[in-house]
Formats: structure tokens, sequence, C-alpha cells
């Protein structure tokens, strides 16, 4: 069913004080790298979230810390600054905070001034977990747990992780994520070929079964045997997808963070829960062959993006739009900014396996709305519940997928 326009609004809107970015800020969200601050004193960075400007450092302790980014003074940028003796420096001012905030140093100013203990820079908790940081934006004093995904906890040779901005709204985006999963549920059974990745759909269904984390959502595509050819994808709150990698032990999944109600940062991950990762995978990665699309030189653009047609510099331009993108994955985004920044859910005619789609949508409205009241969900204390995959496998009964003990054994993690 079609959303209204208001529906829309409130599913799409994450800037402050909206009932959808009031819902996020109750969540962990990445917001780097690890690897981009790798150091005591290393030079800040600037990130936009939900609409909003924060510097993120670590201090001379190694200490990590996440301030707004505007100066208390007059408003300069914290992100020009200088990190060094234990805190971070502003540009113009000469202002010097800490990692909670507090001033450390204020130059010209008289030491009984009453700005040492009356002003304050907004802090947030920050944190490095699973080869990422994630920053707490919401209510300092109920804290959220961290989302114990199975890749957080392997060793760091053993997964891979990549930030790209997606050029739409955040469920745009996580849209995109789940109808991948789908393509790849059709690739894995052979319906979808590489030199033929439009084909001709194979007949399939997409059941989605609501979990107390979001989503397991089960693609099934007819096989010429009994069992029908399953794969099975998460959608977990408030906005992760995951997706059956088609290789054995290694798993993938993507976190698609809002920036604002008109841009995505998307953090990606491939992981092996048992060993290392393969030099041939790794390879297939810089290729921009899984997950992880190419960027452009020293920024987090795709090669690949919407003001070149997503045909890098250099390339000849395919006659067909598929054959632009090393992947389904690529694809999916593509075609989900293709709707503009904020695709206008009134004018939609959904079909019988928009199932995920429509049950992600509802959750999260419905979730945004239980917060306005006053409950605050669940899963935002259970870390736990994150612990699991994606998985593909043949099962004898399809509409009962969720059921099947080889299913709820694939998707259980091992770490």
């Amino acid at each position: 069913m079609a959303l209204s326009k208001e529906d829309n609004e409130l599913l799409t809107r994450v800037g402050p004080e909206t009932p959808m970015g009031e819902l996020f800020r109750r969540f962990w969200t990445p917001i780097l790298l690890a690897n981009e601050l790798p150091e005591p004193d290393s030079p800040p960075i600037r990130v936009k979230l939900f609409g909003e400007f924060y510097v993120a450092f670590r201090d001379t302790q190694g200490r990590l810390g996440l301030l707004d980014a505007r100066c208390p003074h007059r408003g300069a940028d914290l992100s020009f600054g200088l990190v060094e003796e234990g805190g971070i420096r502003c540009g113009r001012c000469y202002w010097k905070f800490d990692v909670e905030g507090n001033i450390l140093d204020m130059p010209l100013e008289p030491p009984d001034s009453p700005i040492w203990t009356e002003v304050k820079a907004p802090s947030f908790r920050i944190a490095e977990f699973g080869g990422l940081l994630w920053g707490y934006l919401g209510p300092q004093d109920d804290v959220p747990d961290l989302p114990e995904f199975e890749w957080t906890r392997v060793e760091p040779e053993q997964r891979y992780l990549s930030r790209f901005l997606v050029e739409c709204n955040y469920m745009q985006a996580v849209e995109g994520g789940l109808d991948a999963a789908r393509v790849a549920a059709l690739q894995r059974a052979g319906a979808l070929g590489p030199d033929d990745p439009m084909g001709e759909e194979a007949a399939h269904t997409v059941q989605a079964r609501e979990t107390e984390y979001g989503l397991l959502v089960g693609t099934a595509v007819e096989a010429e045997s009994q069992q029908a050819e399953m794969s099975v994808a998460q959608w977990l709150m408030p906005f992760y997808t995951t997706l059956a990698s088609g290789r054995r032990d290694v798993y993938e999944g993507t976190a698609w963070a809002p920036i604002d109600d008109q841009s995505t940062m998307a953090f990606a991950v491939t992981y092996n829960p048992r060993k290392p990762l393969s030099k041939r995978l790794l390879t297939e990665i810089r290729q921009g062959k899984r997950i992880h699309p190419k960027l452009e030189e020293g920024a987090y653009r795709r090669e690949r993006n919407r003001e070149n047609a997503y045909v890098p510099e250099g390339k000849e331009r395919p006659t067909d739009f598929a054959s632009r993108f090393e992947t389904s994955f690529e694809m999916a985004l593509a075609c989900q900014e293709s709707m503009g920044a904020i695709v206008d859910r009134s004018q939609e005619m959904l079909g019988p396996n928009d199932g995920a789609v429509e049950g992600a949508r509802r959750i999260l409205m419905q979730a945004a709305v239980d917060l306005m009241e006053g409950t605050i969900p669940v899963i935002v204390h259970k870390g736990e519940a994150y612990r699991v995959r994606a998985y593909a496998a043949q099962v004898a009964d399809a509409d009962a997928f969720d059921e099947d003990e080889q299913v709820l054994r694939g998707i259980a993690p091992e770490v």
C-alpha cells in the first residue's frame, strides 16, 4: 500500500526534533572508520549526522571525543582546530576543550571569568567497536547497548570495512539494500547470470517475518526439485541490512546512516567468522565486485555516481543500464538515487514481493510514534539481539522458512 504524504514525511525526516530523528538518536550510529582517527592528536574530523555537525577527535591520551562542531564562543567550526595537549583548540578563538566539552584554556580571558564554569561545549558519547567509531546523540543518561553484530567480534583480519556516500534519503538506501538481497537470491539460484544481470525473473516469493530486532526476510526461488532455493536476509533496527554473499563462510551487511534528509553514509562490511579474508576475496573487494564500490580519489563518493550517469570518466557508456555496474548491489543503489533525494511514496504501486519494504516502514513509523508517546524501543537495550546473519539453503517448506531448523542454525552466529 502506498504511503500518504504525511507518513512519508514522518518516515524520511531525521533532523532535530523530528519523530524519526529522535528515534534514531536513541541508537548508537556508525560515524567513522576507526582508522580515520588512528592515533592520539590526529587531525579532527567533521561529521554530519541527522542534519547536524559534530567534530570527532582522539586526544593526547588516546581518549575519543565527540563534540558539537560549533565552538560555544562564536560558533566557529571546531573541526578546523588543532588537537593538542589533552584537548581540541578552536582555530578562531583558541579556546580549548577536553573530550567532555570542558574548557581547558581561554587565552585573553581573565582567570576569574564566569565562563570557565558556566560554558561548556556540548559533548556526546563515542565508542570504538568492531573497527568503527560509533556516536550516541540521545539522552546521555540513558545509553543504549552497542549492537553486537558477529562482525564486531571477529579479528580485524577477518573483516573488511568501508564507507561511501549514497545520494538519497536513508530509507531509499535501506530499500535498495533489501532489493539487493532479493536480486542476490535470484543470482544464487541461477535465475540471473553475470552476462544477463536483468535476466528473465524466475518465479519467486519474498516473505518477511517480524522479529525483536526487525525483520527476517526470506526469498524463495522455485527449483526443479521439491525443495526451494531460499536466501534469508535481515533488516535490523533502525537501518541495517544483510545479504547472503553466495560464498561459504563469507557474510556481508550494511549500515545506512542518515547524513541528513537527502543523503546517507553507508558503512559496508564483508567478514569471515572462521578465518582471515583470503587474498582472492580482498582483490574482489578492491575491484568493486562486492558491496564495496570503487570511490573517487580522496573522497567517499562512488566512481559511478548520479552526476556522471554512473559511467566513470574515460569509460564508454553501455547501451543498457545494468551493464554500467560491477554488482547488482551498486545497481540497486543507483536505482534508489534515480528516484530523487526523497521519493514521493504516495505514487507507488507495491507488489506482493514488497512485503519487507512495507514491513520496515511500518515498524519504523510505529516506533517513532511510540517514542513520541513515551515508549522507548526495547531493542535499544538488547545489543545481543543483533547476533544474527544472512543465510542461504534449500528448504522443503518456503512458507515456514522461519521455522526451518537448518535456517535457524544458519542465521545464528559462530562468534
